[in-house]
C-alpha cells in the first residue's frame, strides 16, 4: 500500500515503505472515472503494481476508501469539483493578524480575505469529513493585544460555530505556537494546511519538518507573504513516531463543493448540508422552523431566521455570510440558475 504524496498531470509521486515512485491511475480506474473525485489526490491511499511499466510508472489499480475528502469547487463556468487533500484528520485554516492602524480586526474579520472566507474553508472541512482548526500565524508581527484581539473577532464571527473550532496562535519565526500545531499530527495523524497567499504555511512546515522542504520567499516591499507554493505536497514531521501535514499553494477562493464527497462516517453521509449545518448551527437550527421548507431567508413571510435577526437573537452580519456562502456553493456567482439552497 503507498500513499500519494504529490499529484502532477496525469503522474503521482508515491510513498511507502520501499520508498519514492511515480505511478499513474491504470486503464481500468480511469475508464471508471466519472468525475474528479474518482481520481487519486494527495494524501490518498492506493494499491499499485510493484513493477514500473515502459513509461517507467507503476500503476494505480485501486484507491481505497476515503475518511475524508477536502474538495471545492473549481473556478470558471462549469460546475466541476477541484480535489485538496484526502484523509486528513484536520483542515488547519492559517491567517494571520490584524496590526493596530489597519482597522478593527472585526473589520480585518469582514473584508480580508483571510478573515471573510474563513466560514468558506471552515464548511469544506466539516463537509468532507475533516475537523476545522483556525492557525493565526505571525504573532510576531503584531502585539498580545492585537493578537488576542484579532482572535476575539475570529470567535464573534464564527458565532455558535466557535465552540467547536480551536484557534492556535504561531510564529514560524520564533517557534512559538509550533508544538500546539505539531501535535495536531501526531499519532500518525494528517494535517492539511490551507489559507490564502503569504501566510506562512510553507514556513510553518519547514519549522515542524526541521529542514526547507517547502520553498519560500522573503517578505514583499509592503511586509507582505509572496506566493510560493505551486502544488500540493505530503510533508512528514515528527520522525517515525509523527505524522503528515499536507502543505498546498494558497487560494484566493475556497467555495466547498456542494456535490457528494464520496465520503462518510458514523452518523452517516458527509456533503455541503452536513458542512452548513456545523459551520452554521445557529441559523440551520432555526430553519427548521421556517414556514417554507425551501425558504431562502430573505424575503418569505414567517421566516424564523430573518425573525431571530430582528429580534437580536442573531447577528445579521452572521447571515449574509450564510447567505453568500450558499449563493457561492449554489454557483450563483458564476451567473448559473439555482435556488440559493
Amino acid at each position: 500500500m503507498s500513499r500519494v504524496a504529490v499529484e502532477h498531470r496525469g503522474a503521482y509521486e508515491l510513498v511507502d515503505v520501499t520508498g519514492d515512485v511515480t505511478g499513474a491511475l491504470d486503464a481500468a480506474g480511469r475508464r471508471a472515472a466519472r468525475s474528479p473525485i474518482d481520481y487519486p489526490t494527495v494524501g490518498d491511499w492506493v494499491v499499485r503494481s510493484t513493477e514500473p511499466r515502459s513509461d517507467r510508472r507503476v500503476a494505480i489499480t485501486e484507491v481505497l476508501d476515503r475518511t475524508s475528502l477536502l474538495c471545492r469547487r473549481a473556478a470558471g463556468p462549469r460546475t466541476r469539483p477541484q480535489l485538496v487533500a484526502a484523509n486528513a484528520d484536520t483542515l488547519a485554516v492559517v491567517t494571520t493578524p490584524t496590526p493596530a492602524g489597519s482597522g478593527s480586526a472585526a473589520d480585518s474579520a469582514a473584508s480580508d480575505p483571510a478573515g471573510h472566507r474563513i466560514e468558506w474553508y471552515l464548511t469544506a472541512a466539516f463537509s468532507g469529513g475533516a475537523r476545522p482548526v483556525i492557525v493565526v500565524n505571525k504573532i510576531d508581527t503584531v502585539s498580545n493585544v492585537e493578537h488576542e484581539a484579532t482572535v476575539d473577532a475570529l470567535r464573534r464571527r464564527l458565532g455558535s460555530a466557535a465552540a467547536d473550532v480551536p484557534i492556535l496562535a504561531t510564529s514560524a519565526l520564533d517557534g512559538r505556537g509550533l508544538d500546539s500545531l505539531g501535535a495536531l499530527a501526531g499519532d500518525g495523524a494528517t494535517v492539511a494546511l490551507s489559507g490564502p497567499s503569504g501566510v506562512g504555511k510553507s514556513s510553518l512546515v519547514n519549522r515542524l519538518a526541521g529542514a526547507e522542504v517547502m520553498p519560500v520567499a522573503p517578505l514583499s516591499t509592503d511586509g507582505r507573504g509572496r506566493h510560493t507554493t505551486v502544488r500540493r505536497q505530503l510533508v512528514p514531521v515528527g520522525g517515525p513516531d509523527g505524522g503528515t501535514f499536507v502543505d498546498t499553494p494558497g487560494l484566493q477562493d475556497l467555495i466547498p463543493w456542494s456535490g457528494d464527497p464520496g465520503v462518510g462516517n458514523q452518523a452517516g453521509r458527509l456533503g455541503a448540508a452536513s458542512g452548513l449545518a456545523q459551520a452554521f448551527p445557529e441559523i440551520t437550527e432555526r430553519a427548521r422552523h421556517c414556514r417554507f421548507a425551501d425558504c431562502t431567508h430573505t424575503v418569505e413571510p414567517d421566516c424564523a431566521v430573518t425573525a431571530a435577526v430582528a429580534a437580536g437573537e442573531l447577528a445579521a452580519q452572521r447571515l449574509s455570510t450564510y447567505l453568500e456562502l450558499v449563493s457561492d456553493m449554489a454557483g450563483d456567482r458564476f451567473g448559473e440558475r439555482s435556488s440559493p439552497r
